[in-house]
């Protein structure tokens, strides 16, 4: 018999009251820079009888007993120190001007949280963390809230208000453990996530399982699409690593990394520097992959100007394409993360071919509302084609540079 069944609800209550239940800190890593980025919390119950209790053990007790509410919000105070904590270290560095290399990890942190439906609904998290934002007491990128993908695909209706309303306050929303739920991606978009997290389960089995190391590289593919952020959990080897930085994956948490820990060895964590990998190259070649995808939505642009006047353009021409370059799919890559690549010489070359290819596109939209022949249209697109083609070899070439650095840095 487990823990679980000798745990009551007063001795729950208790340990509420008496500030027993305190949230570890598992780092969380961009696996673009090989930096540490924050840390998700997760909450132990640290009983005298028992010991350290992991949260399986009394979460069901809580939410059965209707102690949730107190608990989540007990626990969003205890990641509201923290992240004050966090800022006054960052800020005390910046002021002293301590060189990088002597305090690592000195850039903002952010801590997120997992939190239940019920507490969504009755915006107990976002009324909280509205009165702390208003406050100053906290700022938006220091928090993030979790919900997993089972609670959150079986209570859009209920969480959906309460998501959005955190969203439209600059709180990034995560889906917790994808890949156990049944989400579709019709589903998935009426919720306002930032970022998917990849299930532990599902991310260790990639190395006894071709399917699920597919299923992996798709989620990593499918947040990309959706303008998401890929977050992998249970890392536990440098092959899983490895495979995740390949693929563009951008941040990862678990074993490899680190375990969870107390905020106080969280802390001396951060003060040591770690040596963690990073890479964009997986990025770079998703890069390629939108520009391909770009031209095919161009090629099917034409199929259906051939169907005749009448059909529905839109079906076919992406949303972003009428935007500015920088909010297309390849420019916040470039203008974003990207810059960190700005030290290599053939990154300066991307950018303007980037731009060309980026306004040709939208004049090739022009000529098809306009009524241009399918000749001139086929003439419009051979230009693209040659703009792509030398805006991929240019992402090739730095696909070669970032795997010539990655060499150099093991030797």
């Amino acid at each position: 018999m487990g823990v679980g069944a000798t745990l009551t609800r007063e001795a729950l209550e208790r340990a509420i009251r008496n500030n027993e239940l305190v949230l570890y800190y598992q780092p969380k890593v961009c696996l673009l820079r090989g930096v540490v980025i924050g840390a998700e919390a997760l909450v132990r119950w640290t009983d005298k009888e028992h010991g350290l209790i992991l949260p399986d053990a009394f979460l069901p007790l809580a939410e059965k007993s209707g102690l949730l509410h107190d608990l989540t919000l007990k626990l969003l105070d205890q990641i509201v120190d923290a992240s004050q904590l966090l800022r006054a270290r960052s800020s005390a560095g910046a002021e002293s001007g301590t060189d990088a290399d002597a305090m690592p990890n000195m850039e903002p942190l952010s801590l997120s949280m997992n939190v239940a439906p019920n507490d969504l609904a009755s915006r107990t998290i976002s009324n909280r963390i509205k009165e702390l934002l208003e406050t100053n007491t906290i700022r938006p990128a220091d928090l993030q809230i979790e919900i997993t993908e089972s609670a959150a695909m079986s209570n859009v209706d209920k969480v959906h208000d309460d998501l959005c309303r955190l969203k439209n306050m600059g709180i990034k929303i995560l889906m917790d453990d994808f890949g156990t739920g049944y989400s579709s991606i019709d589903r998935l978009s009426q919720l306002p996530f930032d970022a998917l997290k990849l299930d532990q389960g599902v991310v260790k089995r990639m190395k006894t399982s071709r399917q699920n190391l597919d299923v992996v590289r798709s989620a990593i593919s499918m947040a990309r699409e959706l303008g998401m952020t890929s977050v992998a959990e249970g890392v536990e080897s440098a092959s899983v690593y490895n495979f995740l930085i390949a693929h563009g994956c951008e941040e990862a948490q678990g074993y490899y990394i680190s375990r969870p820990m107390s905020f106080a060895d969280f802390q001396d964590f951060l003060s040591v520097e770690h040596s963690f990998a990073g890479s964009q190259i997986g990025r770079v070649h998703q890069a390629s992959l939108d520009l391909m995808r770009y031209r095919k939505m161009l090629m099917d642009a034409i199929f259906c100007a051939r169907l005749g006047k009448g059909t529905v353009l839109e079906s076919v021409a992406e949303p972003g394409l009428d935007c500015d370059v920088r909010e297309s799919r390849i420019g916040s890559w470039y203008y974003g993360v990207g810059q960190y690549l700005s030290q290599h010489s053939v990154f300066a070359q991307i950018e303007r071919p980037m731009q060309e290819v980026h306004a040709s596109g939208r004049r090739f939209l022009q000529l098809i509302h306009s009524g241009q022949s399918t000749s001139e249209l086929e003439s419009a697109m051979a230009n693209i084609d040659l703009q792509v083609g030398q805006l991929i070899g240019l992402l090739h070439r730095l696909e070669h540079v970032l795997l010539a650095s990655s060499a150099e840095s093991l030797q």
